[in-house]
C-alpha cells in the first residue's frame, strides 16, 4: 500500500453504517444520556444538537480525505499523506488510543447494566473484562464474522432506543422543559464536550476503510449519515428521560425512564438492549482499533511485531488493543476515561482538519484522474472544524490534559524504535496480505 490511495475491500455500506453507529450509540446513551441530564438538565438535547453540528464538520474533512485515501487507517493516512510521517503518527495513534480507551468506557457500561438486568451488585469490572475476552476471541476469529455480529447487535439495540424515544415524545409536555437552563449556559456547553466522546464511532468508518466495498464513495456518505442518525436517536433519548420525570438522573437513568413507561419488562429489554448495544460499540472500537495499528505497521511507523498477522488476521493488533482496554477497565474511573479519550481524539481530528485545509486550499494537489468528495466553501469548513476541537479541548481539565499529552508522546517510542528481524518479516508479510485484499 505504498500510496495508500487504491484499496477497496468487501463490507457493505450497510455494514459500515452498522459500525459507525454501533461505535456511536453505545455508553453514550444508555450511560452518558442520565449524566447529562443531571449535568445540563433539559438543555442536554442542546448539548447533544450542538455536539453533533460541530463533529459533523470534522466529519465533512474526513469525508473528503477518505474518498482519496481509501484505505485502513482513517485519519492516520489523511494526515500522512498531507502532513508527513510525525504527524501522521500522532493522529493515527491518538486515535487508536481513543478508540481503545472508548472500548473500556463502553464495556465498563455493559456491567452497570448487566447489574441493572440482574439485579446485583457485582463490580461492573467483573462483566466488562468477560465482554473483552469474548470480542477479543470473536475478532482473533475473522472480521466479516465481526461485521455480521455488528448489524445483528446494531438493529436489535436501535429497535429498543426508538422505541423508548417515541413513547417519551408522545408523553412529553412544554414543562418539562422548564426550566430550560437550571444550571445555566456554562453547564450546557460543558455538555458539549462531554459528549463529544458520545460521537467518536464516526472515524470507525474511515478506519476501516480498506474493507469496505467502493470505499471512495461509500466512506463519506456512511460518516455523514452515522452522525445524522445518532444525533436524531441521542435528543430522543433525552427527551424521554425528561418525560419520565425521575427524581434523579444518573449512569442507567435509561433503565429507570424504561420503568416509568412500560414497567418491569421495559427495564429488562433496555438493559439487554444496553448490553447489545455496549458491546456492538466495544467490537466496532476492537476492529477499528486493530486495522489503524496494522496499516501503520505496513507503512513502519511502527515495529511489525506489534502487528503480526496470525491465520491472516491481525492477531497482535487485537489482542494489543485488548491489553490497553483491560488495564483501563480495571483503573474503573468512568469519568477520568472519558476525558482522556476526548483529549487524545480531539488532537487526532484536529490534525485531520488541518489536512483537509492543506488540500482544499491546493497546496497537496490531487492527480487528475481521481475523484473525490469536494466540501462546499473550500477551506471554511475544515478550519471550523479545527476551531471546534480547540475550543473543546481548553474546556478540559489541565491534568486530563497533561496525561492525554502524555499517552500520544508516549506513542512516540513505537515511532523511533528499532525493528528486529522478527519484525520486520512481519511488516512484510503485512504488507502481501494487503496486497492481496486490493487485488
Amino acid at each position: 500500500m505504498a500510496d495508500g490511495y487504491t484499496r477497496s475491500g468487501g463490507l457493505s455500506a450497510g455494514t459500515a453504517v452498522a459500525f459507525a453507529v454501533g461505535n456511536m450509540v453505545g455508553a453514550g446513551v444508555f450511560v452518558l444520556s442520565g449524566l447529562m441530564v443531571q449535568t445540563a438538565g433539559p438543555a442536554a438535547v442542546l448539548s447533544y444538537l450542538l455536539c453533533g453540528i460541530l463533529v459533523a464538520f470534522t466529519g465533512l474533512s474526513y469525508a473528503v480525505l477518505a474518498s482519496i485515501c481509501p484505505g485502513d487507517g482513517g485519519g492516520y493516512l489523511y494526515a500522512h499523506h498531507m502532513l508527513g510521517p510525525y504527524p501522521g503518527f500522532l493522529a493515527g495513534w491518538g486515535m487508536y488510543i481513543s478508540v481503545t480507551i472508548a472500548s473500556a468506557f463502553v464495556l465498563l457500561g455493559l456491567g452497570i447494566y448487566a447489574n441493572r438486568l440482574l439485579g446485583t451488585a457485582f463490580d461492573p469490572r467483573i462483566a466488562a473484562l468477560v465482554g473483552l475476552v469474548l470480542l477479543t476471541l470473536l475478532n482473533l476469529r475473522s472480521t466479516a464474522e465481526a461485521g455480521r455480529a455488528e448489524v445483528a447487535l446494531v438493529a436489535a439495540k436501535i429497535v429498543v432506543l426508538l422505541l423508548v424515544a417515541a413513547v417519551g415524545v408522545i408523553n412529553l409536555t412544554p414543562a418539562d422543559f422548564t426550566p430550560f437552563f437550571p444550571h445555566g449556559t456554562g453547564a450546557m456547553l460543558d455538555g458539549v464536550a462531554m459528549v463529544f466522546f458520545a460521537y467518536l464511532g464516526f472515524q470507525v468508518v474511515a478506519m476501516m476503510g480498506g474493507e469496505i466495498k467502493s470505499s471512495a464513495r461509500v466512506v463519506p456518505l456512511a460518516t455523514l449519515a452515522s452522525i445524522g442518525i445518532v444525533a436524531v436517536i441521542y435528543c430522543g433519548v433525552e427527551v424521554a428521560l425528561l418525560a419520565a420525570h425521575l427524581p434523579a438522573y444518573g449512569d442507567s437513568s435509561l433503565f429507570d425512564a424504561a420503568v416509568v413507561f412500560f414497567g418491569g419488562w421495559g427495564g429488562t429489554i433496555v438493559a439487554i438492549g444496553a448490553i447489545f448495544s455496549t458491546l456492538s460499540a466495544a467490537n466496532a472500537n476492537i476492529i477499528g482499533g486493530s486495522r489503524v495499528i496494522l496499516t501503520m505497521a505496513a507503512e513502519k511507523q511502527i515495529p511489525g511485531r506489534f502487528a503480526a498477522l496470525k491465520g491472516e488476521q491481525p492477531a497482535n493488533a487485537v489482542l494489543l488493543s485488548a491489553g490497553v482496554a483491560a488495564g483501563l477497565i480495571l483503573l474503573g474511573n468512568l469519568g477520568v476515561i472519558v476525558d482522556l479519550t476526548n483529549t487524545v481524539a480531539l488532537v487526532s481530528m484536529g490534525l485531520v482538519n488541518i489536512s483537509a485545509v492543506i488540500l482544499t486550499l491546493g497546496h497537496r494537489p490531487v492527480p487528475g484522474d481521481r475523484t473525490y468528495f469536494r466540501i462546499p466553501f473550500g477551506p471554511l469548513i475544515p478550519l471550523v472544524g479545527a476551531g471546534s476541537c480547540i475550543l473543546m479541548l481548553v474546556t478540559l481539565p489541565l491534568p486530563v490534559l497533561a496525561a492525554g499529552g502524555a499517552a500520544l508522546l508516549a506513542g512516540t517510542i513505537f515511532f523511533v524504535v528499532e525493528d528486529t528481524p522478527e519484525g520486520e518479516r512481519a511488516t512484510a508479510e503485512i504488507r502481501e496480505f494487503i496486497e492481496r485484499e486490493e487485488r
